[in-house]
């Protein structure tokens, strides 16, 4: 049994739909968006893992995967105390439940750890916050790290899906293109675009091998914001002329920025004989999928 604390985010959905998909006993909890009614209610910062084994499980889980966060990189900065309750202080308190059950920890961390100088970072390479959403998840990296035996630390790049209509960066330059607003990017901000499924389906293989330790999930598409979104335009609207690179002094960001992001994932890609979505296939999913639903509309 999985139990995914934060399965209405983004990959926490994703992985969620993939266990049931392939008949992998699996527990979902939200917290304010309760998107499917086999989820339940769960705070990770007030609610114990014993109330939810007994009033949903016959026993323990085997494995707890911790999806749920606040991601938002101004969001935390601007509600430090509280972001600071959930990503650090709500995190660690379940993380200590569930090791304490003798359950097997699963956290997802970020390409954020690192300060952004360089980019294509790999296991190795020492991380450098320079955001406060950065150093809450390394926090919570060094606390697995020191504190717990049996634990998967995933980080990841940039997730996205390869159907229309997700909640991902192709749903903001949807956005921003159909109502003639300007695609504002950071300069030379670049980071490896992931597909969601490629990602939950290496973490459910890494925990099907019964591997430990620190990893990074990730492709090896490098690319721009910048060059994403001119190239998103192109494959779903012609071209857009209103995408444009800011520096960061002229962006209004609450928090700083990691600008060369970009993991280095062969090193589990490797371990697990994954083999990642390139870019042209990933786009050409999502605009299969764009155009099946315009024809809908019609």
């Amino acid at each position: 049994m999985y139990l995914i604390i934060g399965a209405s985010s983004f990959i926490g959905r994703h992985l969620f739909y993939y266990c049931k998909e392939n008949d992998i006993d699996v527990l979902g909890t939200y917290y304010t968006h309760g998107y499917d009614a086999e989820w339940v209610r769960f705070d990770l910062c007030t609610d114990n893992l014993s109330g939810i084994c007994q009033e949903y499980l016959d026993k323990a889980p085997k494995v707890i995967i911790v999806c749920g966060a606040n991601t938002s990189i101004d969001g935390c900065k601007n509600n430090e105390a509280e972001s600071n309750r959930l990503n650090v202080a709500g995190t660690k308190r379940i993380l200590k439940q569930a090791w304490e059950m003798g359950v097997k920890c699963v956290f997802l961390s970020s390409e954020a750890v690192f300060d952004g100088c360089t980019g294509m970072y790999t296991e190795e390479d020492s991380p450098n916050p320079v955001t406060l959403y950065g150093r809450q998840k390394l926090q919570i990296e060094q606390y697995m790290c020191c504190e717990l035996e049996d634990f998967l630390i995933f980080r990841i790049s940039r997730a996205v899906g390869t159907c229309y209509g997700e909640k991902d960066i192709f749903d903001e330059f949807y956005r921003k293109i159909i109502n003639n607003e300007d695609v504002t990017c950071l300069k030379n901000q670049k980071f490896c675009l992931t597909a969601v499924d490629d990602i939950v389906q290496g973490i459910v293989k890494a925990l099907r091998q019964d591997i430990k330790g620190l990893y990074h999930l990730s492709s090896a598409n490098y690319i721009s914001r910048f060059e994403l979104a001119n190239l998103y335009a192109e494959k779903i609207f012609g071209g857009y002329g209103k995408i444009r690179e800011k520096e960061f002094h002229d962006m209004p960001f609450y928090d700083n920025r990691h600008v060369y992001g970009g993991l280095k994932g062969n090193k589990l890609a490797d371990l697990l004989e994954i083999h990642y979505m390139d870019i042209v296939e990933i786009m050409d999913r999502y605009a299969d999928t764009y155009r099946r639903e315009r024809r809908k509309e019609v």
